[in-house]
């Protein structure tokens, strides 16, 4: 049934993903990227978490780190998951293929760019991404993950989060909350639903999707510690059975999966094991509403008990790994240098291509 499917959209991608031949990397064109992994499909993404890890933890942000980011940018302001070679115009964005240009990347590179702005052009360059964003909301409020593609709730959160950073953008946020908060499961639902975002409508909820989603609802890019009430907040709906508040919503479904797990959010492809990335996620969000301290100090617990596992994979470090849970660090006032024994400015620093 269709309503039994978990995030069908995003398996669907990551099939396609998968099978298209990486690129060829470039060592020159490299140098100030973070990790050595393959960069093909999350070049963009792990530098631009990289960096605002950094900042938050008001560690070194290097030039060159920035500068590889800026130079990833596409002609119109866009961003891909990976430029090759930036003497290359960027392909037109193609939802069917999975190529081109995305919102995804575009929104986390405005989010660092904002954040570790250094000089005119990164804030040139963030101007322009903003400009292309804007445009790629659709009518309903919504982010497609490629342009001319079906919106979902991951993309809209991440572009809302980005928009929390950039004043004038108020009617941008409101339309894309209408858009979150007509996805959120209100009260009509199964209990474990009550709160959650599926990565399209109907899906299940999952652990990705709803924090992504938070993400944006709670402004949660301004990362900064804040008190916490230990209660997760209630989930009330209108006369519409949908969610009054959803950022109350969502922040309501993450910490009651993190408490009932122990400390963890599920994965939505194997339920049974630990998503580390959305548990981080997460308490970034919940940190965010001021609520939820309960389930975000279990969650951090969880965090720094598994970091070796979550920031490694056996080869090389994950600096998109890093640079999550820097922000969560920060966010709970948990010390960034001592996390689980693992002092994070330095190991992401010393992922830096030269």
């Amino acid at each position: 049934m269709k309503s039994q499917v978990i995030g069908s959209a995003i398996a669907c991608l990551l099939a396609v993903v998968v099978s298209i031949p990486p690129a060829a990397a470039s060592p020159v064109h490299d140098a100030g990227l973070f990790g050595s992994a393959d960069p093909t499909y999350d070049g963009v993404y792990r530098q631009s978490y990289a960096l605002m890890g950094l900042a938050a933890a008001r560690a070194d942000v290097p030039d060159s780190a920035i500068a590889w980011l800026v130079d990833q940018q596409c002609a119109d302001g866009s961003f891909m998951g990976y430029r090759p070679d930036t003497t290359v115009p960027c392909p037109p964005s193609d939802p069917s293929t999975y190529t081109g240009p995305d919102t995804n990347s575009t929104a986390l590179a405005l989010a660092a760019l904002v954040i570790v702005s250094n000089g005119p052009d990164a804030e040139s360059a963030a101007w322009a991404a903003q400009d292309w964003l804007r445009q790629q909301q659709t009518t309903g409020g919504g982010f497609p993950y490629y342009p001319g593609g079906e919106p979902d709730t991951n993309s809209t959160g991440l572009a809302l989060a980005a928009f929390g950073l950039v004043d004038g953008t108020r009617r941008i946020k409101q339309r894309a909350t209408a858009f979150l908060r007509r996805h959120v499961y209100g009260c009509a639902t199964e209990p474990q639903q009550t709160g959650g975002l599926p990565y399209m409508a109907g899906s299940l909820p999952d652990a990705l999707s709803t924090t992504q989603g938070l993400l944006g609802l709670a402004d949660a890019f301004i990362v900064r510690e804040r008190t916490q009430r230990k209660a997760a907040p209630a989930v009330t709906c209108g006369g519409d059975g949908r969610a009054t508040d959803p950022k109350h919503a969502t922040a309501h479904w993450i910490a009651t999966q993190i408490t009932a797990s122990g400390g963890s959010l599920p994965d939505a492809f194997a339920p049974d094991a630990a998503d580390w990335n959305s548990t981080a996620l997460g308490v970034i969000g919940l940190v965010a509403t001021r609520t939820s301290g309960r389930a975000t100090g279990l969650a951090i617990t969880a965090l720094q008990a598994n970091a070796a596992s979550y920031i490694s994979d056996g080869t090389s470090d994950r600096p998109a790994a890093l640079g999550t849970l820097l922000l969560a660090a920060v966010g709970t006032g948990t010390d960034p240098r001592d996390f689980g024994g693992i002092d994070l400015p330095r190991r992401l620093l010393a992922t830096l291509q030269g």
